[in-house]
């Protein structure tokens, strides 16, 4: 049975005032978890419980901890009195202003309770409200310090402060030193533990350590990058800043303190000197880092292209590479810095691009995948960089280069042999090489080709020109007209044997050769090529005899046709 002590308290008006003005100061009622929690890592624990019960229609909220706990000294002189602390000048201690405890009251309780021992006494305290307590002396010791606040509320309510109960203690001790664990009973739940790794999302790129400081820090492709600071692993703040572009960081040190208001980190010498190191690292190791897992990921991004975690992971290092490469001079400094990825090869430097870019007549050429052209382009000593993050940038970076899509702005058929043609095929093709032959020799070759291929920009087209086959050709390129290539270089045409329309004349060609071989010959004089304003009237002329010569041909090959079918 508790014997009652003779130490009944009540606060005098003017005190019960200030307390009221702390007890409002907590601008949300939960953060007493913080503050009890504190005084409880400040006790040496080595375990800390956060427990919530629902009886009678209450909530009943405890921390208990197995740290050094109190006695009736402590209790008068310490607890009980406002801004007085034993952890004062002691930075091995988070709390010190002496405050912490009042923070219970916040939640406006029926009713709080202490229970805690110390030197062979033991004691419980029951406060009604923050405007008075009464002290007992407890027969059974105890190991550690319980405080237990008892609430009236509905199930529902309890439901809803019990989830908001472990978020915050989550957010506020997470990375606690100290194991800490919340637990539901009224749920029927285990218990959680809340303690989490020192890291940040998106893992760490760089950490250091000194004595009584961790800092881990991190790149962001957020504008304002995440920043965290603990003490001894309490949330002093968490929040978002600009001073640092590019770089995400926290930082644990038991210098650091939080100011009266609990709501922010004390700018102080500490301070400062804790962000001296972060600026230090920022300039210093972390370019070094960033260097290493940009080739990597270039690497990666090289070898597939389709994987989108890579890009997002070099776009999230996008911005500190941007604060390196911010003026011309610190480029050329970085400048062979392999860390561009490159389709199918090695990663390429800003030299490397500048150099492609002036090979090729001030375009940078990118596309989604390796494909035909940009194998030939790769050929040609002409890198093409995976669709990604990396492509405006390096055409900023280079003097404004012009992006183009290599797929999408070239092309490459692939001819086929004869011998790769079925007998039906073959045969169309050598009619469309005789017809025109008779009609003058247009075309220096008649080939079937391959226009299907990743990316290709040609697969809807039915026949493509070219000075050669297996050439790349260019999507820009103005055709040559039909009519007016005399005296000029004859071009290759290379037909796309899969379209639709030629496949429908290789069918037509079975019974009507001439027919087939005209409409063909016919599409493609119409279609590859424009004719000067100033040759309209010769074009005409020569459009008639053209075609009167393409008509002739067509009704001598299907004459022929006829006549060895039997046919008059």
């Amino acid at each position: 049975m508790a014997a009652p002590s003779d130490a009944k308290g009540r606060a005098a008006s003017s005190v019960q005032g200030l307390v009221r003005e702390l007890v409002h100061q907590f601008t949300d009622p939960l953060d007493f978890y913080r503050e009890l929690i504190q005084n409880s890592i400040d006790a040496e624990s080595n375990r800390i419980s956060v427990t919530l019960d629902y009886k009678d229609g209450r909530a009943v909220a405890g921390v208990e901890d197995d740290g050094v706990g109190m006695d009736g000294r402590i209790i008068d002189e310490f607890l009980l009195v406002l801004f007085r602390s034993t952890k004062d000048n002691d930075l091995t201690k988070i709390g010190k202003f002496g405050i912490g405890f009042v923070s219970v009251f916040a939640m406006a309780p029926e009713r709080v309770q202490v229970f805690t021992a110390k030197n062979g006494e033991s004691w419980r305290l029951d406060f009604p409200s923050y405007k008075h307590y009464d002290k007992y002396r407890m027969p059974a010791l105890r190991d550690g310090t319980k405080v237990e606040l008892t609430k009236a509320m509905t199930l529902q309510e309890y439901g809803a402060f019990s989830a908001a109960s472990l978020a915050k203690v989550r957010y506020w001790c997470k990375h606690a030193d100290t194991r800490i664990f919340f637990q539901d009973r009224t749920s029927g739940g285990p218990e959680v533990p809340v303690n989490e790794p020192f890291e940040l999302d998106g893992a760490a790129s760089l950490r250091y350590q000194e004595e009584g400081t961790e800092i881990v820090l991190g790149f962001s492709a957020e504008p304002r990058p995440f920043c965290g600071f603990y003490n001894r692993g309490l949330t002093l703040k968490e929040g978002e800043q600009d001073f640092q572009p590019g770089l995400q960081f926290k930082i644990k040190s038991r210098f650091l303190e939080h100011t009266l208001t609990r709501d922010n980190v004390l700018m102080d010498d500490n301070y400062r000197k804790a962000m001296a190191i972060i600026a230090r690292l920022a300039d210093r190791e972390l370019p070094r880092r960033l260097k290493a897992d940009l080739v990597e990921l270039a690497q990666a991004v090289g070898r597939n292209p389709a994987a989108e975690a890579l890009p997002q992971e070099w776009a999230r290092r996008l911005p500190f590479l941007r604060r390196l490469f911010s003026g011309r001079l610190s480029r050329w400094r970085r400048s062979d810095w392999a860390v561009f990825p490159v389709l199918g090869g090695k990663p390429i430097s800003l030299a490397q691009v500048h150099a492609a870019v002036s090979a090729g007549r001030g375009v940078l050429y990118f596309d989604a995948a390796a494909n035909r052209v940009t194998e030939a382009l790769g050929r040609r000593g002409l890198p093409v960089l995976p669709e990604g993050p990396w492509v405006a940038e390096l055409a900023a970076w280079s003097g404004g280069a012009r992006l183009l899509r290599a797929s999408g702005a070239l092309y490459l058929p692939r001819p086929l042999d004869d011998q790769e043609l079925g007998s039906e095929l073959l045969g169309f093709i050598e009619t469309l090489r005789r017809m025109d032959a008779d009609c003058g020799a247009k075309y220096r070759q008649l080939l079937p080709a391959d226009f299907d291929y990743p990316g290709s920009s040609i697969v809807d087209r039915h026949f493509v020109t070219s000075r050669a086959p297996g050439e790349l050709g260019s999507i820009s390129d103005r055709p040559r007209p039909s009519l007016l290539w005399l005296g000029r270089e004859r071009l290759c045409a290379l037909l796309n044997i899969r379209h639709p329309f030629l496949c429908r004349l290789g069918r037509l060609h079975q019974q009507r050769p001439g027919l087939a071989a005209y409409l063909c010959l016919k599409t493609m004089h119409l279609s590859d090529g424009e004719v000067p304003p100033a040759q309209g009237d010769k074009f005409c002329n020569l459009a008639e005899k053209t075609e009167r010569r393409l008509l002739e041909s067509a009704l001598t090959i299907d004459c022929t046709q006829a006549h060895q079918g039997g046919r008059t």
